[in-house]
């Protein structure tokens, strides 16, 4: 049972991941499909960088490997908090914000 439910949180955070790196242009189907493609290849390895310093400075604390799941999830939460603020930057540019 908790095996299902980590899976499912984890399915749930590549969902939020995923809605957060979109990028839309209103009434531009394509233009916003080959955007987020973009977007997600050039901001990945942002974030799986930040996450390796991040889980490199947690194993020389705790002095063992962390697993490939809570590395997972690290990435994910990295990610997300990192699309977020681009999304949002996104948002105001195109409302002409800034």
């Amino acid at each position: 049972m908790q095996k299902i439910r980590e899976q499912i949180s984890l399915a749930v955070m590549v969902v939020v991941y995923l809605l957060a790196s979109a990028r839309y242009f209103p009434g531009r189907v394509m233009h916003s499909i080959v955007e987020t493609m973009l977007h997600i290849l050039s901001v990945a390895p942002i974030s799986l960088g930040a996450t390796l310093l991040i889980v490199a400075v947690l194993q020389r604390l705790v002095k063992e490997r962390l697993l490939f799941n809570r590395t997972l999830r690290l990435f994910l939460m990295v990610a997300i908090c990192l699309e977020f603020l681009l999304a949002l930057a996104h948002y105001l540019e195109i409302n002409g914000a800034v």
